[in-house]
C-alpha cells in the first residue's frame, strides 16, 4: 500500500503542475517551455520516496540508490541499443511506410516539439514513472511480474489528463475525447509493460528512455492506410516479420546477465 500510495504523489506531482499555468493548448511554445521546468523540477523530489524507503531498510540507502535508479555505466552502451532495435523491429511495417513516402510526423512539428517528444518527456516520464516507481513494489515484496504489471498502470493514468486539453482546446465532445482518451491509457499502458520490463532487465534508465524516444519519433503505427497502400504486398509483409522478429528476439534481448543486470539481487541487498 505504501508504494502504491508514494507512486500516487509521483504521478500528482508529475502532473498537476502542468494547470498552473494552462493558459495555452499542449503545443504552445510557453506550455512547452513551463513543462519541461516542471517535470525537470519533479524528477528533483522523485526519487525520495524510494530513498526513504532504502534508508528504512539498509545501513548503504546511498550506495544502492542510483543501482535501483538505473544509473550505473556496466554493460550501458549495449541497453541502449539492443531494447532500441528489438523495438524497431516491431516497427518495421511503418518504418517502411515511412521510407516509401520519405515523410515522418517530426517533419510538422517545431523544434521545441521535437525537443520535448524525443527529449524531455523521455528522460522525465521514464525516470518518475519507471526508475523511481518500480523499486517501490519491489521493495514493497512485489514480484517481477506484478511490478511490470503494477508501475505502468500509473503512467496511463498519468496521461489522462489529456482529457481537459481535448474539450479546452480542441472543442471535441466530452464522449468523443473520453473514446481518446481511453485508447491513449490502454496504449500508453501497454507500452509501460514493455518499458518496464526492459528497465528491469537490463537494469538501465536510459534503455527505457531510448526505448521510449523511438516509441516516440514513430507514433501509433498507420494501421489504416495499409490496406490502400501503393506497396501493400511490400507494407503487410514487413508488419508481419516484424512481429515474427520481434517475438523471436524478446527473450534474448531482454536477458538481464547480457547486460551484467542483478537488479534482484540489489533488492535482495536492500533487505539486509
Amino acid at each position: 500500500m505504501h508504494a502504491v500510495l508514494n507512486c500516487m504523489c509521483i504521478g500528482i506531482a508529475y502532473v498537476v503542475p502542468f494547470y498552473a499555468r494552462a493558459g495555452h493548448e499542449r503545443n504552445h511554445p510557453s506550455t512547452i517551455k513551463f513543462r519541461m521546468v516542471s517535470t525537470a523540477t519533479t524528477c528533483l523530489v522523485a526519487w525520495v520516496p524510494l530513498y526513504w524507503q532504502l534508508q528504512s531498510k539498509t545501513a548503504f540507502a546511498h550506495k544502492l540508490l542510483f543501482s535501483l535508479l538505473g544509473l550505473r555505466k556496466t554493460g550501458l552502451l549495449q541497453a541502449v541499443i539492443q531494447p532500441t532495435l528489438l523495438t524497431a523491429s516491431l516497427f518495421a511495417g511503418p518504418l517502411l511506410q515511412r521510407a516509401l513516402s520519405g515523410r515522418s510526423d517530426a517533419d510538422s512539428m517545431a523544434p521545441l516539439q521535437i525537443l520535448r517528444n524525443l527529449v524531455i518527456a523521455p528522460v522525465t516520464e521514464e525516470f518518475c514513472f519507471r526508475a523511481c516507481m518500480a523499486p517501490l513494489f519491489l521493495l514493497q515484496g512485489c514480484s517481477k511480474k506484478q511490478t511490470i504489471l503494477l508501475t505502468p498502470i500509473m503512467f496511463g493514468v498519468a496521461h489522462v489528463h489529456h482529457l481537459l486539453e481535448i474539450v479546452k482546446f480542441q472543442g471535441a465532445k466530452l464522449s468523443s475525447a473520453s473514446a481518446v482518451v481511453s485508447f491513449q491509457f490502454l496504449y500508453t499502458t501497454l507500452f509501460g509493460w514493455y518499458a518496464t520490463h526492459v528497465f528491469l532487465s537490463t537494469g538501465h534508465l536510459a534503455a527505457a528512455v531510448a526505448v521510449h524516444s523511438f516509441c516516440n519519433w514513430m507514433g501509433f503505427p498507420p494501421f489504416e492506410d495499409v490496406l490502400s497502400h501503393p506497396q501493400r504486398n511490400a507494407v503487410i509483409a514487413a508488419y508481419l516479420i516484424g512481429i515474427a522478429a520481434f517475438i523471436s528476439l524478446f527473450s534474448p534481448c531482454t536477458e538481464p546477465a547480457k547486460y551484467s543486470c542483478t537488479y534482484d539481487q540489489r533488492i535482495a541487498d536492500s533487505m539486509l
